[in-house]
């Protein structure tokens, strides 16, 4: 490496706004390069881009820890830096053994034939929020579907009423991107309203507790022997990633499609292709973009020596494109198979909210594909996070097409007075 590559390795910073401006280029840089980077930015940190090394890091649970304490007084987690105003992101922020139970306890929850009986309730979903705004011709693709979709469907899954759906879905959305500097006026807005997220989960956890209540995700939790603040935490992780992450990769297969009108009328001519293009969108847009990992011990990877309290970058998105993985990764290939991605991440702590967030893909590009065949994206109009080096993702996404017919589906009344997220396009 040359003194100038080192200079410019050292200054590595998924959160800047060089990186976000090209973050494929950025990860290619590093992969194509050494494969990892040592940064002296958010504490220090390196990052590691080629496949074999996330996956190998992502596998070793022993040497590399998820946890928010890290034994030896280190500080960790799975964000970078940490997000100060967050709470602990449950399994996410959890090693073995304190992982194992809880683990085993959610995965029939969100195992794939469970999540299957939810397909009805997320079509009718989305053709709910499709009916609000077909007669228009017009609509703003993130606010009027890409958000409120996965936020109403996060929120009966979980057992929370979805009739202040936006309060959830918009801090969480904007949060990804929000400066994380305590006393930044946007930062300390946000922290107020998610302090209303909060306060409404464990209200609903104290009302569980305190008289019966239907057979909920957060009722079993509680009769499983949780205590409130592990229900707490456990909901609320499940909620911001259930949100945000299908929001972003839904905005950049609708993009994609509509800059594509070929493989969008391919698709539309044979929709059997649906289940391989939802894995190409995960893999080649995925919105998790990285997460960190802690050094436990003294060990090595690649080639990098790490120490106990190192902090490590796992670049998921960066793997996706490694070219001894995959063939012409830089293409998007409509019916890749097979595609071992790790947008979901790898190891016991892959998602255990994937299987839902495959459904919500696919079912809503089938209903859109279906109900707005001919949707056009202002492209010039859609600018991505300003921040990407948690979620890669779009702030808007200004629409239009043929206007078609509203075909009268209700979720409840609640929801009809319910106004936008944001002005339309």
């Amino acid at each position: 490496m040359t003194s100038e590559q080192s200079s410019s390795a050292r200054s590595f910073d998924h959160h800047s706004p060089e990186h976000a401006a090209d973050p494929v280029g950025a990860y290619r840089a590093v992969r194509e390069g050494p494969g990892y980077a040592h940064s002296d930015k958010h504490g220090g940190f390196t990052v590691l881009c080629r496949y074999a090394d996330v996956v190998a890091i992502a596998r070793d649970t022993e040497n590399f820890s998820n946890a928010l304490e890290v034994p030896g007084g280190f500080k960790g987690g799975v964000t970078l830096p940490h997000n100060p105003a967050a709470t602990r992101m449950s399994l996410s922020e959890m090693d073995p053994p304190e992982w194992n139970p809880l683990r085993r306890l959610l995965n029939p929850t969100l195992s794939a034939d469970a999540v299957a009986r939810f397909v009805p309730q997320i079509r009718a979903v989305t053709n709910y929020f499709i009916d609000r705004f077909i007669e228009s011709g017009r609509c703003d693709l993130v606010f009027d579907l890409c958000s409120p979709v996965p936020a109403v469907v996060t929120l009966q899954y979980l057992g929370l009423p979805i009739d202040e759906w936006e309060r959830y879905a918009v801090p969480i959305h904007t949060s990804v991107y929000t400066p994380r500097e305590p006393g930044h006026p946007d930062f300390e807005y946000l922290n107020r309203q998610f302090a209303w997220i909060f306060d409404q989960i464990r209200s609903a956890v104290a009302d569980r507790r305190s008289a019966r209540q239907p057979d909920d995700l957060i009722t079993r939790l509680i009769d499983e022997g949780l205590d409130d603040d592990l229900v707490f935490e456990t909901v609320y992780t499940m909620l911001a990633a259930g949100v945000d992450t299908s929001t972003s990769v839904l905005s950049a297969a609708l993009l994609h499609l509509s800059k594509h009108p070929d493989q969008r009328q391919r698709l539309l001519d044979e929709p059997r292709l649906l289940d391989h293009a939802t894995e190409e969108f995960l893999r080649f847009y995925a919105p998790a973009q990285a997460t960190a990992r802690t050094a436990v011990v003294a060990t090595e990877i690649a080639g990098v020596q790490f120490k106990p309290g190192d902090r490590i970058l796992l670049a998921w998105a960066s793997a996706n494109r490694d070219a001894g993985y995959f063939d012409d990764p830089d293409e998007f290939v409509l019916d890749r198979a097979p595609n071992r991605h790790v947008t979901f991440a790898h190891g016991i702590h892959r998602c255990i909210g994937a299987p839902l967030a495959r459904q919500e893909l696919r079912v809503i590009l089938d209903e859109v594909l279906r109900r707005l065949p001919d949707y056009s994206v202002d492209a010039d109009q859609t600018p991505t996070y300003p921040d990407v080096g948690l979620m890669y993702g779009f702030q808007k996404m200004p629409t239009t097409f043929t206007r078609g017919r509203v075909e009268g589906t209700r979720l409840q009344p609640e929801l009809d007075d319910i106004g936008r997220t944001a002005p339309g396009p």
